[in-house]
């Protein structure tokens, strides 16, 4: 049986797919500033979705590690598909055009791993960790039921975390520097996510303005230190108070506007929302293409040109799944290519 759409969430999906590329592009700083939100906004809609998709998982298989297929699936194989088909094209490209292909195995091997490699897909491996943590998130919730309890369980990881961070161990080991310095804020980011399923806009604007106190603080402190305003991407990776106030305070306003907002469906808006991860995909070729073939231009320009090929070329794959589909024909794994 189907579930029923939350149309916000399409809006807000939409929104911080439209931020994330345009981080990519954007050479203004105060809206790559004000935009640098758009991460901890898409593992809170996914923490949002995930309070449904995983009940509905667990209850109709009984099954963890279905659930963990699932997510799998979901998520890993499509960008390995992309980046198979990103080093393939790149290669061909590159060495019929006389130039040396830039990309050696480690890079290759640290992209399909969801390190650094080509970058961009760090992301993928952040809902990845997040899904994996779902059935853990749960198991504690049902365990610890005084609602103070968990708020100082959680409040004292958060703060051994920045701890750790501050004393330079978050580079200690690959572990932790790629698994559990993003598990833990990102964790706790997706658990707001959850909890936000069940909360009414006027506590998600009350939410968000503890985060505006939050990061007015953070911004004082980190002012006082480099002599004047920072962006917070500095301190993005791995992410710290700074960064995560900021965007803390950025999502649950949106979540707050958006959530009272009379919105309709829109079939655009749909269908962004339902193929935002191989837009996403997409989008990287075409940012590095930009660099080859637009030059110069103004980056509006490289955004808009970048969107229009990413969503151009996943409305085209969707298309001829459509159409294979109405011709009876089983798509079988050709399925990867939607989402």
């Amino acid at each position: 049986m189907g579930h029923e759409r939350i149309v916000f969430i399409d809006y807000l999906k939409v929104l911080g797919l439209l931020c994330i590329i345009l981080a990519h592009v954007c050479k203004n700083p105060l809206i790559f500033q004000l935009r640098n939100f758009d991460a901890p906004l898409m593992v809170i809609i996914s923490g949002f979705l995930a309070v449904d998709s995983y009940k509905r998982s667990v209850q109709s298989n009984n099954s963890l590690l279905n659930y963990y297929w699932k997510r799998i699936k979901r998520l890993l194989f499509p960008t390995w598909i992309f980046l198979a088909i990103y080093f393939i094209l790149s290669y061909i490209f590159i060495t019929n055009s006389g130039g040396a292909y830039p990309y050696n195995y480690k890079t290759v091997l640290s992209s399909f791993l969801l390190l650094n490699g080509i970058g961009y897909v760090w992301i993928i491996r952040i809902y990845l960790i997040c899904a994996f943590l779902t059935p853990i998130i749960y198991y504690f919730n049902d365990k610890i039921k005084s609602g103070k309890m968990k708020l100082a369980i959680l409040l004292v990881i958060y703060v051994l975390y920045e701890l750790f961070v501050f004393l330079g161990y978050s580079d200690l080991n690959a572990i932790f520097k790629y698994f559990v310095a993003y598990a833990i804020p990102y964790g706790l980011i997706y658990i707001l996510g959850m909890l936000s399923k069940n909360t009414s806009y006027k506590k998600d604007y009350g939410i968000s303005l503890l985060f505006l106190i939050t990061f007015i603080a953070s911004a004082f402190a980190v002012a006082s230190i480099f002599n004047g305003f920072q962006p917070t991407q500095i301190m993005k990776y791995p992410p710290t108070i700074y960064y995560v106030s900021y965007s803390l305070f950025a999502s649950f306003l949106l979540l707050s506007i958006f959530k009272q907002a009379n919105l309709k469906r829109f079939i655009v808006i749909e269908f962004l929302s339902n193929s935002s991860l191989w837009i996403y995909l997409w989008h990287i070729m075409f940012v590095k293409l930009a660099t080859v073939f637009l030059g110069d231009v103004h980056w509006t320009v490289n955004y808009l040109a970048i969107l229009a090929a990413a969503i151009g070329i996943t409305f085209i794959q969707n298309k001829i799944l459509d159409l294979l589909e109405h011709r009876g024909i089983n798509i079988g794994v050709l399925n990867l290519f939607r989402g």
